[in-house]
């Protein structure tokens, strides 16, 4: 499954676009929970990162090691960005955005392959497979979804993104001006 044309719309919209219209739109949240969350982003982005040097039993090879590390830090970020950061409240509030709102972006992801109300949507399906159903990692850098008679497979890079842009609406999301990263800078400028 390729979700491209889902990540370009969501790159387009610029982090002040998107935090004055989740306040234009009374989407603002504060809570202990998403701080958490975003502590497991952080602990997340550690664990794929090459520099820091983790080691497992003395008969597993280093490359095994740095493997199973990158596949951990994938499963964290998505069970931490698509499972623990869900806010009812934030997604049901993007249903009534309107059509040219910076939220919309937003709300096509949340919608997205869901064909008819009240169906599983390309998230929820993740979510289930992810906490109740089951997910396979692929040698190519992939993984593949099965949730009851629903199954996708999706690039790490793009679902590394996906879980970026989650990331950032929620932070955005948050009344207090917590910094943002640096390269989030990227995002809404014309390329």
């Amino acid at each position: 499954m390729d979700i491209s044309p889902l990540l370009e719309n969501l790159r387009a919209v610029s982090n002040d676009q998107l935090r004055a219209e989740l306040e234009a739109q009374n989407l603002n949240i504060s809570s202990k929970k998403f701080l958490t969350a975003f502590h497991c982003i952080a602990s997340s982005h550690d664990l794929s990162r090459p520099d820091i040097d983790f080691r497992g039993p003395p008969d597993v090879p280093k490359e095994s090691i740095r493997g199973g590390r990158l596949r951990a830090s994938t499963i964290f970020m998505i069970f931490s960005a698509l499972c623990y950061m869900r806010s009812d409240h934030l997604e049901r509030g993007l249903d009534e955005v309107p059509e040219h709102s910076p939220l919309r972006p937003f709300r096509d992801v949340y919608r997205s392959g869901s064909i008819k109300k009240g169906e599983d949507t390309l998230v929820q399906h993740i979510r289930n497979a992810v906490t109740h159903g089951s997910f396979e990692l692929g040698e190519i850098p992939e993984i593949t979804f099965k949730d009851r008679n629903w199954q996708a497979t999706l690039g790490v890079e793009q679902l590394l993104e996906l879980c970026e842009h989650v990331h950032r609406f929620y932070h955005e999301a948050f009344s207090d001006n917590v910094p943002r990263p640096s390269h989030w800078s990227m995002y809404g400028s014309v390329t």
